[in-house]
């Protein structure tokens, strides 16, 4: 008896340990004593084979007496002269006084002391049987194993599918009266018109009759294709039967035999089961979606009104069946509707298998699909089962976000995440930043359309990245990552080969905040303002934060670009007193010179010919001391004797013609006077509005496309800019809208890098004052071997007009007064006013160079063009109807 209770103490300490991973979520467990079933508050459970029961319940249904005690955590168990004692979470108890060690301690579960009920009955003298299939334990009493176990009653057999065999019939019957004395239940398939008796039945053998185990409930069975009749033949339809019930009792309890059922004969109602279902895994979203279920359709559906389409875990499938999918919930499984042809589904983000799980990747599944039938549930159809598939993913998980600093950019952003299991098609890991208020309609589809300057590319090397980002790390809408705004974060996994990319989950909300009173300065800049060789050529200007009462100073650091990607805060508050200049307090900004002795952070004096960046270290003081932050970095600057690179002087703008283009405006400028080392000039149109932030630096990166370059030739320039002339955003110039002009000196040799920007013209605002050109009108067209014979009326005032340009454009492509104006010489044809209506043979080409060809549709337009005298806000025609030739 003391090992037995042992035993019982051991299971519950090991319980809690083992209760996440192998309880199993399957067929309720029901517990029956002497042929009633157990009621608990606490639903039984099975741990590593063992069935596991509150243990108040079951000691009460014996008669036990159970005692709790919430202050000492202690349950004592009493029956008869036995009495035990354990103690929750720990490793000793006592039976009968006497102290046991246990390996493990046990677990009040949601507030219920849970014991092994095999141990539990045993040890009170009781018999337990355990049915597996029916998940029933029967425990039977000592004071109830004598008498008759009797017959059973209600025998009733039913067809409830149409497989043509024993799985369309189904036999149900009421329990016999003394269930504590029934080993067991056969149930015996008799042909009609055949005699059965107690005599005959207990001598059939196992193979012939199915077996049905007490359960404390009346039992329903669905026989099996490989059930048979008591004569040994295989059940099927068109042959009536009758069913009885043969009871066998435990031991020496007598058997009965229950009367038949009535009689019936299995009747197919419906055609052959669904066939060739087939799975893919076609996407890598995680869930569902992954997953295509194909399978061809009923030859007949005329009685089908849907099918339904059932995920079952691998492991599980042998176990389901036709019953088994009618009571499956909604829920459960995927609803198709019949299409009247073979069908193909993809699955739901929220499908989920059989037992309720959500469909995922790394679990193997097998598929079924069931026809419902219209009219009777009893008659729906189950296909054979598929192939087993496990849905891969590419995709990351564990993604958190952090706050690591406090720089007001994203260098205070640490975004970690474990990489994907197998990343043999990954070629990289973006890391998106996605502002909350945008965060309700970013997509995949978005994500694989972020420009590379608005995410972080991480390699595949290691299983897990842990990264800070970069001060100049931006969100996904290109704004710049700062204190104050909410932020998710996905990653995104970029697929190579012919694998799709797979966007994870967002990360939880973080907002970026300051969390010390010590700030950073702002809008630090640099300049090369002196020609010393030394530090007097560099000045440092920034903004101080507006709260510096916890700020003793602040210490400009000059850096070798060289060192730059290495340079951190704990660096910064390193760097010797003699290679940092210090700036008080006083006032709300700072403009500064260094001397000839400033040193950068190596030590080095600063000297031209060196790329340098520039930081700024707020100093704590008081309770922050040991709280100093560090700016970003200026912008890079490379100290020069620029007496050699000299801006233009000398800048004038003006209105000169009224084409409504670059051909209006007029600049004029006088060269540096000493050119040796300039390569060129650059013109460069600054519409007033980009005025305010328009730089060197920016000009610096301003488009080929979007200057006009000048040479060094002669002391001066006096230039119009060309029709095609484009502002420095990229916009074509035009009348109405304002406008400055810069000139950049572009350095050569060994001053390539050092331009110089010439300050500003005055605004300039191009206007029209000449008339515009009028389009000729009744343009015509007639097809002559090949080519085309165009006819129009011209212009009503041809004064203004220098030619006309006949274009003949592909019917299907746009075509509109500003793309007339770019049409290359080559590709029209022109005519030159004459005071007559034109009639011409046009080229046999079209405005885009290529040869004019049959099944082509075309429209011919005709420009006119203006002269000095006109402006060209207009002059093209309507075009012909459409042709070909």
């Amino acid at each position: 008896m003391k090992k037995l209770w042992i035993s019982i103490l051991v299971v519950l300490v090991v319980f809690p340990m083992m209760f996440q991973s192998s309880v199993k979520a399957a067929t309720p467990i029901s517990i029956i004593i002497d042929g009633v079933r157990l009621s608990t508050d606490q639903a039984p459970v099975m741990v590593n084979g063992r069935t596991m029961v509150p243990l108040r319940a079951i000691f009460e249904a014996f008669n036990a007496t159970i005692k709790w005690n919430q202050k000492a955590q202690t349950v004592t168990a009493t029956k008869d002269d036995t009495t035990i004692m354990l103690k929750i979470g720990s490793k000793t108890a006592t039976i009968n006084n006497k102290a046991v060690t246990l390996d493990v301690p046990g677990l009040n579960l949601k507030g219920r002391t849970m014991v092994p009920t095999r141990f539990v009955s045993e040890a009170l003298g009781h018999e337990v049987g355990w049915n597996p299939k029916t998940q029933v334990v029967t425990i039977t009493t000592s004071a109830s194993n004598v008498g008759n176990a009797g017959p059973v009653s209600n025998v009733v057999a039913q067809d409830v599918s149409d497989f043509g065999d024993g799985r369309d019939l189904q036999v149900s019957f009421t329990r016999a009266a003394n269930e504590s004395l029934v080993d067991h239940y056969r149930v015996l398939i008799v042909k009609s018109g055949n005699i059965l008796n107690l005599s005959s039945a207990q001598t059939i053998t196992s193979y012939n009759y199915s077996t049905v185990l007490p359960t404390g409930t009346n039992p329903s069975i669905q026989l099996t294709s490989a059930s048979r009749t008591v004569d040994g033949d295989s059940i099927k339809s068109n042959q009536a039967y009758v069913a009885y019930v043969l009871t066998v009792g435990k031991g020496s309890n007598a058997s009965a035999l229950s009367s038949g059922s009535s009689t019936m004969t299995l009747v197919n109602k419906t055609v052959a089961a669904i066939n060739n279902v087939q799975v893919n895994d076609i996407s890598d979203y995680g869930d569902g979606r992954d997953l295509s279920v194909s399978f061809n359709k009923l030859s007949d559906e005329s009685k089908v009104s849907s099918y339904r389409i059932f995920v079952v875990k691998a492991t599980n499938y042998s176990n389901f069946n036709l019953a088994t999918a009618n009571n499956v919930t909604s829920a459960n499984y995927t609803l198709v509707s019949k299409t009247g042809n073979n069908i193909t589904q993809i699955l739901s983000s929220g499908a989920r298998d059989v037992d309720g799980a959500l469909v995922k990747t790394g679990v193997s599944y097998r598929v079924f699909v069931m026809a419902i039938d219209s009219s009777n549930a009893a008659n729906n159809v189950l296909s054979s089962v598929s192939s087993a598939i496990t849905l891969s993913n590419i995709g990351v998980s564990n993604l958190s976000v952090s706050d690591v600093n406090n720089y007001n950019d994203g260098r205070d952003l640490r975004v970690s995440f474990t990489h994907a299991t197998d990343e043999t098609y990954i070629s990289q890991y973006r890391i998106l930043v996605v502002p909350t208020s945008y965060y309700s309609s970013f997509s995949l589809a978005e994500a694989n359309n972020i420009s590379s300057a608005y995410y972080t590319a991480v390699s595949t090397t290691g299983t897990t990245t842990n990264q800070v980002l970069t001060s100049s790390t931006r969100d996904v809408r290109g704004a710049l990552i700062k204190n104050g705004v909410n932020y998710k974060v996905y990653i995104l996994s970029i697929g190579s080969s012919n694998t799709g990319n797979v966007l994870s989950s967002p990360s939880s909300v973080i907002t970026l905040l300051n969390d010390s009173s010590v700030s950073i300065v702002s809008n630090l800049s640099v300049s090369d303002v002196n020609d010393y060789g030394d530090g007097r050529d560099l000045r440092v200007s920034f903004t101080h934060p507006t709260d510096e009462t916890y700020i003793s100073q602040y210490r400009i650091m000059v850096v070798p670009t060289s060192y730059y990607s290495s340079f951190s805060l704990a660096e910064a508050n390193n760097v010797s007193s003699s290679n940092y200049t210090s700036v008080s307090t006083s006032g709300s900004s700072t403009s500064q010179v260094l001397n000839s002795s400033t040193r950068d952070v190596l030590g080095a004096s600063i000297k031209n010919g060196t790329s340098y960046r520039v930081y700024v270290l707020s100093i704590g003081s008081g309770i922050y001391w040991d709280s100093n932050v560090l700016s970003s970095a200026s912008s890079v600057i490379t100290l020069l004797n620029d007496s050699s690179i000299k801006a233009v002087t000398n800048l004038s703008v003006s209105d000169v013609n009224d084409y409504g283009d670059g051909r209006d405006l007029k600049v004029s400028f006088s060269h540096a006077t000493d050119e040796t080392y300039i390569s060129q000039y650059r013109i460069m149109v600054v519409p007033t509005s980009y005025y305010s932030s328009f730089s060197l630096s920016e000009a610096n990166n301003v488009s080929s496309s979007n200057y006009t370059s000048v040479s060094t030739s002669g002391n001066s320039t006096s230039q119009v800019l060309e029709s095609s002339a484009r502002d420095v955003r990229g916009n074509l110039i035009k009348d109405g809208t304002s406008y400055k002009v810069y000139v950049l000196s572009i350095g050569s040799g060994n001053y390539a890098g050092p331009n110089a920007l010439s300050w500003e013209s005055s605004v300039i605002t191009l206007s029209t004052t000449k008339s515009p050109v009028i389009s000729v009108t009744n343009v015509t067209y007639k097809e002559d071997n090949g080519r085309i014979l165009i006819s129009f009326v011209k212009s009503a005032n041809e004064s203004n007009i220098s030619e006309y340009r006949v274009l003949v454009v592909p019917s299907k492509q746009g075509f509109g007064s500003a793309d007339a104006i770019e049409v290359r010489s080559s590709y029209y044809t022109s005519v030159t006013p004459n005071g007559t209506n034109p009639s011409i043979f046009t080229a046999t080409r079209d405005v885009n160079g290529d040869s004019i060809v049959k099944g082509v549709k075309y429209k011919v337009y005709v420009l006119a063009v203006a002269n000095n005298s006109g402006v060209q806000n207009g002059g093209l025609s309507n075009s012909t109807e459409e042709f070909e030739i």
